[in-house]
């Protein structure tokens, strides 16, 4: 998919094809793939960790990283899910998703420790402790003549910026309340939500404060950037739109009284994709939040939608995963597991995996169901 390199060149300096380095797919977190998968698809193999399974997998399109609630973190080979190496984190359950960066792979557990592992063998590199349990998948910040910064998230009110060599702290930031979701890159900020209802916007290089929205409800989930805008869904039953030159709010989407958890996605033809708990996803138009369509599942929607060229992908606590057409919300494939799906999809190397709360990590590639 070329068109959709130089919509996020700005912001997806580590992103190749056939690769899904960070959670959301890019740094800019906008749930994107650069591959587009031909639905339907079929199981390729399945592996069974510790239920439930609520990290999303990063890959480097040869294995999948991706850690379980027993705290054992794998490298899963993509051709058969056979483990190439297991780590254990000998103290918590990992729910965050990782991060690839510099052939380390990066991850936090629910103990408040940071790891860094080698990405070819799972030797551990180094490991940083925070003062509360990590949720959070980490994203990076890429700077010139100095290694990258790892941006994450924890429950001890702060974002920190750790260097991606050796784990030390170069800055950090200090909210009101926890921080759930992952941080986004965008015009050389980086801006994420705190459950004390602000977004903040800082300064990536340097940690200094550029500026604040304040939202006043919880957000519990990652924003999207695209451009000048920056997405946001949240517990105040909205999506919102947030101008990052200006700091305010471009428009505000509200059709039902249900919480936001799943983060939004926007596509490179400028649509938003947001999933609620009152089981449908919403179709909006970026430039002004008006509702293009909406798709009603049997479950609440706490997973993230990725697309995938003209189709969307997320999954349900209805036991399904579903893939629609991104145009007019047609169901083009689902898939039932049978327990909820709170992970979100990780696209690479042609093909999907997402984990669910029976402990199995599905793949998924071409091929009738």
């Amino acid at each position: 998919m070329k068109s959709i390199l130089p919509l996020f060149l700005a912001s997806a300096t580590l992103v190749s094809a056939n690769t899904w380095p960070v959670w959301r797919g890019d740094t800019g977190m906008t749930g994107v793939a650069r591959e587009t998968l031909a639905f339907p698809l079929s199981l390729s193999w399945k592996f069974e960790a510790a239920k439930p399974v609520k990290a999303t997998a990063v890959s480097d399109g040869e294995r999948f990283y991706i850690g379980d609630a027993k705290g054992r973190f794998y490298a899963l080979a993509a051709a058969d899910g056979k483990p190439v190496w297991t780590f254990e984190a000998p103290k918590d359950s990992i729910e965050g998703s990782a991060l690839l960066v510099d052939g380390h792979v990066v991850f936090g557990t629910l103990d408040g420790t940071v790891y860094c592992l080698e990405a070819a063998t799972g030797k551990e590199v180094w490991k940083f402790k925070t003062e509360a349990e990590v949720r959070s998948a980490p994203n990076v910040f890429t700077r010139k003549d100095a290694p990258p910064l790892v941006l994450i998230g924890s429950y001890d009110n702060r974002l920190y910026a750790l260097n991606a060599k050796d784990g030390t702290k170069v800055w950090q930031v200090e909210t009101g309340n926890y921080v759930n979701g992952s941080a986004c890159v965008v015009d050389g900020m980086t801006a994420f939500g705190s459950c004390d209802g602000l977004v903040y916007f800082i300064n990536a290089a340097d940690g200094k404060d550029a500026g604040k929205v304040e939202i006043q409800n919880p957000v519990a989930n990652t924003i999207a950037a695209s451009g000048s805008t920056a997405v946001l869904a949240h517990y105040g039953m909205q999506v919102v739109a947030l101008d990052t030159k200006k700091f305010q709010p471009k428009w505000v989407f509200k059709e039902r009284d249900f919480e936001y958890f799943a983060s939004p996605a926007i596509s490179p033809d400028g649509l938003v994709f947001a999933g609620e708990r009152g089981k449908r996803l919403h179709c909006l138009s970026l430039a002004d939040g008006g509702e293009k369509w909406s798709f009603r599942a049997q479950g609440k929607i706490d997973s993230s939608p990725v697309v995938t060229g003209d189709a969307v992908v997320f999954g349900c606590d209805d036991g399904s995963i579903y893939s629609l057409g991104t145009k007019d919300g047609t169901q083009l494939w689902s898939y039932e597991v049978g327990q909820p799906v709170q992970s979100s999809p990780c696209i690479a190397g042609g093909r999907l995996v997402m984990g669910a709360d029976d402990g199995v990590i599905y793949c998924f590639g071409a091929g009738a169901k």
